[in-house]
């Protein structure tokens, strides 16, 4: 009997260490199969105060050789005219170049590095002030 209950715990052992291997990156974060990832960009910087919404899977980054796709969805209580004014100052400093700029109610700033455009939207919903990032690498 002990010898057919290991049988059968040994191969699911071996299966979750595996599984653990595959989806962990060298940095400790956690990386899924088909590539998707709620992680942070390194060259798009976000206030102090914004946190990245990634609980339901809300935001998520792909980026294959030079092909980028990203929807990050940030929150926090740091003012709209803030959040856009250090876009404006930090963006650059990470080779982004300002394209398009409109504080018309809601703030959308547009950024090109290329191939890739980054769109940040930034709106306030009630006393919450909300980041969209989005970055696409155009056909």
């Amino acid at each position: 009997m002990p010898k057919v209950c290991s049988a059968r715990v040994a191969p699911a052992v071996l299966l979750l260490a595996l599984g653990a291997c595959l989806g962990s990156a060298r940095d400790g974060t956690t990386e899924q199969a088909s590539g998707l990832s709620p992680v942070q960009l390194a060259d798009i910087p976000v206030p102090d105060g914004m946190k990245l919404r990634d609980s339901l899977n809300e935001s998520h980054s792909y980026e294959v050789g030079t092909f980028r796709v990203a929807d990050l969805q940030y929150f926090g209580n740091v003012p709209l005219t803030e959040v856009a004014s250090y876009l404006r100052d930090r963006m650059p400093q990470h080779g982004w170049r300002l394209v398009s700029d409109n504080l018309a109610g809601e703030a959308e700033l547009v950024f090109d590095r290329r191939p890739h455009r980054a769109t940040c939207r930034i709106w306030n919903d009630g006393s919450v002030t909300r980041l969209h990032v989005g970055v696409r690498t155009p056909d």
